[in-house]
């Protein structure tokens, strides 16, 4: 990465977005001062503030999305304290994990804020690893036998194997790589990540080859999805990585900066404008390339 883009990523405006360059980019331990100092600017922010609101708030998909926000930002459950244990359990007694097609990234979501070893954390992501299926996949959770009829063979879900490809990467980052990764890996690398197996020029989702941020249970960007296979051990010279390079590059700029193509109408947190260069995208497409 450029110094200037690496400087741009570390401006004090965003502490959010600095606090995740200083663990992920640089690799700088949690009790390093530059860290610490970090840290207490974004707990001491609006943005932080703002993600405390939105955790308090009756509604679980509020509290989904605080939870995401405090991921992505690189806090844990540690950092933030009694703010946010009792609201997590709450979620997981009153859901069960099961927030329609949003529960691999709720989990992805806990893991990497600390509640990994949480003994009903861990069973649930035993359990639902323990559902992949002989293509690598998962397969969709619909109810509805026209969608999804239990009785017949059904290919897996690809929005929702993005989801367990974010799940299974932070695992790792964890220092557990589940059994099913190697499968998983394989679901996406066959397919040069994005494509049809019958048609490699077409996607299996569009929103895919964008940069989508931040992410939703069913809309992840090529920049998260290039960064999960990278962290699982995918080779950057192999034709797959190649090909997720090359998507990446289209979002490109000449300042070595990347573009937000989408965003939720009412994202879990303000990330920036949607066709501008964007410091989240941007950090994930030089993770991708480490």
């Amino acid at each position: 990465m450029d110094q200037t883009v690496l400087d741009w990523l570390l401006e004090d405006i965003n502490p959010e977005v600095r606090l995740r360059t200083l663990k992920e980019y640089e690799c700088l331990p949690d009790k390093d001062e530059t860290v610490t100092a970090c840290k207490r600017d974004l707990l001491g922010s609006k943005v932080y503030e703002r993600g405390l609101k939105k955790l308090r708030k009756e509604k679980n998909w509020d509290k989904y999305d605080a939870i995401l926000g405090f991921a992505e930002w690189g806090l844990t459950r540690d950092d933030i304290g009694k703010d946010i244990d009792g609201e997590v359990f709450g979620l997981i007694e009153s859901t069960g994990f099961k927030m329609l097609c949003g529960e691999p990234l709720l989990l992805r979501n806990l893991v990497k804020l600390g509640y990994g070893q949480e003994d009903i954390i861990k069973n649930e992501i035993d359990s639902v690893l323990g559902r992949i299926q002989e293509d690598g996949g998962f397969r969709c959770i619909s109810t509805n036998k026209k969608i999804n009829d239990p009785r017949k063979p059904h290919k897996s879900c690809a929005r929702l194997t993005v989801e367990y490809l974010l799940l299974v990467a932070e695992l790792s980052l964890k220092g557990y790589r589940p059994e099913c990764a190697d499968a998983l890996v394989r679901y996406f690398t066959k397919r040069n990540i994005f494509y049809r197996t019958d048609d490699m020029k077409t996607p299996m989702v569009d929103i895919m080859l964008g940069t989508f941020y931040p992410p939703d249970p069913i809309k992840i960007g090529a920049h998260q999805i290039v960064y999960a296979l990278r962290v699982l051990g995918c080779d950057p010279e192999s034709e797959a990585m190649q090909a997720g390079y090359g998507v990446l590059d289209q979002h490109r700029l000449e300042n070595g900066r990347y573009v937000l193509t989408a965003s939720k109408s009412v994202p879990a947190f303000k990330t920036g404008n949607v066709g501008e260069e964007n410091k989240w995208v941007t950090l994930y497409a030089y993770m991708a390339r480490e």
